[in-house]
């Protein structure tokens, strides 16, 4: 039976290398566009920490489904126990390491009517130490906080970056998504998805994170977006590459007479400061992807 949605569940977030030969039975198991769900079961308690493991389980979960032949899986990683909101999970599968007793942590009502594999986890060096000089963050910080983007081609960073935002939200995040005025002038502007289908991927996926979080998503018009704009903001969460962005906007904040926005500042996948970003996951590499696919086809 090929499946439709399978969770993953995780115990040991200072490991998550290890729980390669569940992602790749998942892959095995799984239709090419199927959902996978991993759950990192224990408490996340600072941001730094959920950067870190956030980023490490979506880079080896698409690794992995590259090399398998199914890059098309959508994942998401689950924490904090959110997914006990989750009306309509749609599982069909459950795959767990076998090695440990988390079955019986996993507090779900459908978890008996699960098909359920169990998979030994492979021998793994621990993680990368936490950087201490990182955002400590606790969750919940904010009552209101807001995150921008375009959220094109919807992929891990965007991912990384929305779950960062729900993490230190307490009750409603503003989700600037950029208007398609902004975007008429980016690289392979034709392949550009609409706002309203980047709208409607960016809310889902935080409805799938965390279902309780109020979600306003208000197109991105100008630098500043709704931030300059809504002054019950009082935390901002952007990518390391656009901390620039942030100081211009509590610079307005400030000319305006509103408070400044508390900054946290998210690690970008794939690349460093020191080149510019210049390997960095984005939008524009998977648009110009989708052209070179176009021009092969075309010939």
């Amino acid at each position: 039976m090929t499946h439709k949605s399978a969770l993953i569940i995780i115990s040991d977030i200072a490991a998550i290398k290890s729980y390669t030969p569940l992602i790749e039975r998942a892959a095995k198991e799984l239709a090419e566009d199927a959902v996978l769900d991993i759950l990192l079961l224990p408490k996340i308690t600072h941001l730094n920490i959920l950067d870190l493991v956030l980023a490490q389980t979506y880079t080896l979960s698409t690794e992995i489904l590259q090399a398998c032949g199914k890059p098309q899986i959508n994942v998401s990683v689950l924490f904090n126990d959110h997914y006990k909101e989750l009306k309509e999970p749609g599982w069909t599968l459950l795959i767990i390491d076998t090695s440990d007793d988390i079955y019986d942590h996993f507090d779900h009502p459908d978890k008996d009517v699960l098909e359920t594999i169990n998979i030994q986890r492979s021998a793994s060096e621990t993680n990368t130490s936490i950087n201490r000089d990182q955002d400590e963050s606790s969750e919940s910080v904010h009552d209101v906080a807001a995150v921008g983007g375009t959220f094109d081609h919807f992929h891990d960073g965007h991912k990384i970056l929305l779950s960062a935002s729900a993490f230190l939200t307490k009750r409603t995040l503003i989700v600037g998504v950029t208007d398609e005025e902004l975007l008429k002038n980016k690289k392979y502007s034709e392949f550009l998805q609409s706002y309203d289908y980047r709208v409607h991927v960016a809310s889902s996926f935080l409805a799938r994170i965390k279902p309780t979080l109020k979600v306003d998503a208000v197109p991105i018009k100008d630098i500043c977006g709704p931030t300059a704009v809504i002054e019950d903001i009082d935390g901002l969460v952007v990518s390391r590459e656009t901390v620039k962005g942030a100081e211009f906007i509590n610079k307005t904040r400030l000319e305006r007479d509103m408070h400044e926005l508390r900054v946290h500042v998210i690690n970008v996948i794939g690349g460093e400061a020191d080149d510019g970003f210049q390997n960095k996951l984005s939008s524009t590499k998977l648009r110009e992807e989708e052209f070179e696919m176009s021009q092969k086809s075309g010939q």
